[in-house]
C-alpha cells in the first residue's frame, strides 16, 4: 500500500499502472492485477489504508471537552504532525484535487468531509463565543491542510529553502506545528 499511494501522489492516477507499481515492489507483473483486479481497485484500498488512519489519529486527540480554542490549537498540531511523515496524504489531495472526478468525491466524501466535520464545529463554537472573527472556515482549512503541510508534500523546495523545514525530526516537526498553529490561531483571535 505504502508504495502504491507513493506513486499515486507523485505519478497521478494516470501516471500509475499496475505494473509500474509491482515492478517498484520487485514482485511478479500480475500480483497487484491478481489481488486487486484493476488499478481503481488498487487506488480505493491505497486511500483507504492512508487516509483511515489520519481520522483516527485526530478523532482520538481531539478532547471534546477542551476549551474550544485549545481543540482547534491542538487538532492543529496533530493534524500537522501526523502529514509530517506521511507526505502522500497532502500530495495526492492536491493531484486528485485539481479535477472533479468519481475518484475526488470518494476522497472528499470519506477523508476530506471527515476531516473538516472535526474542525469546523469547534470554529462555529468559538465564532458563536465571539472569539474569533468572521472568517470562512475553509480559509483555516486550506491554509491548515494546504499551507501547514507544504514542506512535507514539497520536500525538495522546501530543502532548498531551508533544510531544517524539510526535516521529519520529531523535535523540529513540532516546532514547524507550533509556529503555524500560531500564525493561524493568532490570525483568527479577536483581541479583548
Amino acid at each position: 500500500m505504502a508504495a502504491a499511494i507513493e506513486a499515486f501522489s507523485v505519478h497521478g492516477y494516470n501516471g500509475v499502472s499496475l505494473r509500474t507499481v509491482n515492478d517498484e515492489l520487485g514482485v511478479s507483473r500480475n500480483l497487484l492485477y491478481q489481488r486487486f483486479g484493476s488499478k481503481e481497485k488498487l487506488w480505493h484500498a491505497a486511500v483507504d489504508w492512508a487516509f483511515g488512519p489520519l481520522l483516527d489519529h485526530l478523532e482520538a486527540a481531539d478532547d471534546e471537552l477542551a476549551d474550544p480554542m485549545i481543540r482547534l490549537r491542538v487538532l492543529s498540531l496533530n493534524f500537522i504532525e501526523y502529514s509530517a511523515t506521511r507526505p502522500y496524504l497532502a500530495r495526492l489531495v492536491v493531484m486528485e484535487g485539481a479535477v472533479a472526478s468519481d475518484r475526488l468525491e470518494y476522497l472528499y466524501r470519506h477523508y476530506i468531509e471527515p476531516v473538516r466535520s472535526r474542525f469546523i464545529p469547534v470554529f462555529d463554537l468559538l465564532r458563536e463565543q465571539g472569539r474569533i472573527k468572521n472568517i470562512p472556515a475553509e480559509v483555516f482549512y486550506f491554509l491548515l491542510t494546504s499551507g501547514g503541510t507544504a514542506p512535507y508534500g514539497q520536500n525538495g523546495v522546501a530543502s532548498l529553502m531551508n533544510p531544517e523545514l524539510a526535516s521529519t525530526d520529531e523535535t523540529r516537526v513540532r516546532l514547524y506545528a507550533e509556529n503555524v498553529a500560531e500564525v493561524l490561531i493568532n490570525g483568527l483571535s479577536l483581541t479583548d
